[in-house]
């Protein structure tokens, strides 16, 4: 009787649970779209009760956003919105929230500043909280959408430019003779002769002793798509990697002559170049279930890039990736001969890296998911979803061991990984961690070991909001214990390296979006700075970014940051920190929004001594949508970035990299010339050279994170390998166009003809976004 009145009770919470995800649905519309300075938009949010009892009052709606304002204002009368943390919100009572009976629908209008331009922008990922504390995720949620037309409408009058895009249809076909073999285009190639098809022909792979491990790459990438049943009458094709004297350390050479193939380079790095661009003259179904034929472009080749940074960022903190992905991505890097990898490893929203001694980081920094007071896991942020285990976007982490195999595996390819772990604002996953540790080991009788990593000053009452959003995302920068926690960082990340046996170059240090307001009602810093006259509160920046620096230059690595950590302000005027521009430190130069006034900020700086990796967002920041049509997901903050948005760029001479301003206003290349800041010889040796960019608060899965890199991606490579485009030196401006407009149609004839096709299976294949033409 006790096992069947167990068993009664089992199937009564069991019904009760699953009755409770079907007790509320919801509906978002959009009311009215107003654009121009004063722009905001007026939507409502529907709940109805689908149950057949009274939903209790007093219950809580939370949501995610944010492309909404903090201050949104309900227009209900007993309901308002609180901005929580980030992009999380609770729509909750003023004093108690409303029941709702049976069947009756609650209608919540609000008023938010700034327009509504995408349909991923409404509210996502609602949880609703009962009374008694349940909760559950609001299953049952419709968003209503706008379409392209309707969003030039509400738009009419403004200077956003929503029906303005590139198309990737090129406007004549391009004869093989006139293309280059492959992308990155090649700095030099002729043709010899018609190609060579083979078929069911044997192969061989002879390599130097030095490049044996590059030979071998190249036999087991040929063996993976060259499927034949060999004639013995058939002549063999032969192919040699050669070791040579003379040659840069990526630059390579390439012969095709009938059935020989010869590579030859000086260095491993460009030996494996020139096998990539060997397996790059394949056609697409050598890439997917392979094929017994092979076709031989009969070429040579001389081929080295124009910078020796040619770099792909990714954050896995707001937003994480499996560790399955990050092969496939350094298999595309290595494709595409990108040879940095910039791995954002921490963030507000997310720690993603084990830290052996500090667990605390993973078990509480790692994880995601719905609570009232954040305490054991951070909330749902961009939507990830109320339960930690059910939250593949949210919740994971690299192991030590998984971490190792991404280097070794990124070395084997001749890939730098740059860690970063960014302070001292973006750090409220650790700062809480931190917290989290804190308070346990004082229950256990551990003050000392509790303070040693503390990151947070507990009597804080500084008022800032950071870029996205975040209240206490910021370290305290005045405490010991704050320096003692990044160096155990550094040391335990150094280790891994040296288990990897793999050099840790460079650390980035992030240093962006410190919020103002930050440590100005510290209690710690009042009496750091008491006790240390010649410091002022406005120093403390620069007090940090040097004692950090500090512990880098301890362990033999460089020190790396964007471009903030080598900046200073003169009144209202941001400008290179002349402090510590000797010190060695690289600055990625990122904020360059067109018509903003920092667009030449990487001149600056390099100008003024500091190594610079160009970085524009407005060019290279992949998470900005393809275009304004409000169906295409992603930011638009810094304008939209497609294919050829990166393709255009021109990183000597960026002044010609824009057409029009972020607000849809004509960019003049001759004023924007004038007011550019040249390069001097010093600073053109200190452009070191460029970086793609992938932020992923709209990125939820490894398939959109595909869709948003690709192609867009490939117009970034071509920059980042040939350089300067050939049509940006020419003396006129309509001939710059001209020639711009064919050298664009060349490419997108050739994206579409090999680029593509090939991407369907390479490597598993790519949800890459399909031209919409």
């Amino acid at each position: 009787m006790k096992q069947s009145a167990k068993i009664l009770l089992i199937m009564f919470l069991v019904l009760c649970s699953l009755r409770s995800f079907g007790q509320v649905s919801a509906r978002w519309d959009l009311i009215e779209n107003h654009f121009g300075d004063q722009g905001y938009h007026e939507a409502k949010l529907s709940l109805t009760n689908t149950s057949d009892q009274t939903i209790e009052g007093g219950w809580n709606l939370y949501f995610n956003t944010i492309f909404i304002s903090v201050a949104t204002q309900s227009r209900h009368e007993d309901l308002r919105f609180r901005h929580l943390q980030g992009d999380f919100f609770v729509i909750e009572g003023k004093s108690k929230s409303p029941a709702i009976a049976p069947g009756e629908t609650l209608v919540i209008p609000y008023r938010s500043q700034g327009s509504f331009l995408k349909n991923s922008y409404a509210p996502e990922a609602l949880i609703f909280e009962q009374a008694n504390g349940s909760f559950f995720e609001v299953k049952e949620y419709q968003t209503a959408s706008i379409s392209r037309e309707e969003l030039i409408q509400m738009a009419e009058g403004s200077s956003i430019p929503i029906g303005q895009n590139q198309t990737l249809l090129p406007k004549k076909e391009w004869e093989e003779n006139q293309l280059p073999p492959f992308l990155p285009s090649p700095k030099q190639w002729k043709y010899t002769g018609p190609s060579i098809r083979v078929k069911n022909t044997g192969l061989g792979v002879v390599g130097d002793p030095e490049f044996a491990q590059v030979a071998s790459f190249l036999l087991q990438g040929i063996k993976k798509g060259y499927k034949p049943k060999v004639n013995r009458e058939e002549r063999p094709i032969t192919i040699q990697v050669n070791r040579v004297e003379g040659l840069a350390k990526e630059a390579y050479r390439i012969r095709i002559e009938d059935r020989k193939v010869a590579i030859s380079a000086s260095f491993p790095q460009g030996a494996l170049y020139g096998v990539q661009s060997f397996l790059a003259m394949m056609p697409a179904d050598f890439w997917g279930e392979g094929t017994d034929e092979l076709l031989l472009p009969q070429v040579e080749i001389e081929d080295e890039p124009s910078y020796g940074y040619r770099g792909l960022f990714l954050d896995v903190a707001r937003n994480f990736q499996p560790k399955e992905q990050i092969f496939k991505v350094l298999d595309l890097m290595s494709f595409y001969k990108l040879n940095v990898f910039h791995f954002n490893l921490a963030n507000d929203e997310g720690w993603r890296i084990e830290i052996p001694g500090l667990p605390e980081l993973t078990e509480f920094g790692s994880r995601r998911g719905f609570s009232k007071e954040e305490k054991d896991f951070l909330w749902p942020y961009y939507g990830s979803g109320a339960y930690p285990e059910q939250s593949p976007s949210g919740t994971g982490f690299y192991s030590r061991e998984d971490f190792k195999e991404i280097l070794a595996y990124a070395h084997s390819l001749h890939i730098e990984v740059i860690p970063e772990l960014g302070v001292p604002a973006h750090s409220r996953a650790a700062i809480l961690a931190m917290e989290k540790r804190y308070r346990d080991l004082m229950k256990a009788g551990k003050p000392d070991e509790a303070l040693r990593y503390r990151l947070a000053d507990p009597d804080d009452r500084s008022v800032y909001l950071s870029a996205q959003n975040f209240k206490g995302n910021t370290v305290c920068v005045c405490q010991e214990s704050t320096y003692t926690f990044y160096e155990k960082l550094i040391q335990e990340i150094k280790t891994i390296y040296q288990e990897a046996q793999v050099p840790l170059q460079t650390w980035h240090t992030g240093g962006d979006e410190v919020p103002r307001g930050a440590w100005k009602a510290s209690p710690i810093c009042d009496d750091f700075l008491a006790k240390n006259p010649e410091i002022k509160r406005e120093d403390l920046n620069d007090y940090f970014r040097y004692r950090v620096a500090q512990l880098l230059k301890k362990e033999g690595i460089g020190h790396g940051g964007w471009e903030e950590i080598g900046q200073s302000h003169e009144g209202k005027q941001i400008v290179p920190n002349e402090k510590f521009s000797d010190q060695n430190w690289r600055l990625y130069a990122w904020n360059a929004v067109a018509g903003w006034g920092g667009e030449d900020m990487a001149y600056k700086l390099a100008n003024a001594g500091y190594p610079v990796v160009i970085c524009s967002s407005a060019n290279f920041y992949f998470d900005l949508a393809y275009n304004w049509d409000p169906d295409e997901r992603g930011h638009t903050w810094s304008g939209v970035v497609d294919t050829y948005q990166a393709w255009k760029t021109v990183p000597g001479k960026l002044y010609l990299s824009h057409d029009q301003t972020i607000d849809g206003n004509e960019w003049n290349w001759d004023e924007a010339e004038e007011r550019f800041t040249r390069l001097t010889e010093k600073g053109k040796s200190n452009i070191l050279g460029v970086s793609g960019q992938l932020w992923t608060e709209t990125v939820k899965s490894p398939e959109m994170m595909e869709y948003y890199l690709l192609p867009k991606m490939l117009g970034y490579v071509e920059r980042a390998w040939a350089g300067d485009p050939k049509w940006a030196s020419l003396a006129k401006e309509d001939e710059m166009k001209r020639f711009r407009a064919e050298e664009w149609d060349r490419f997108v004839f050739l994206l579409r003809k090999k680029e593509l096709p090939r991407l369907t299976y390479q490597f598993g294949g790519f949800n890459y976004r399909k031209p919409a033409d």
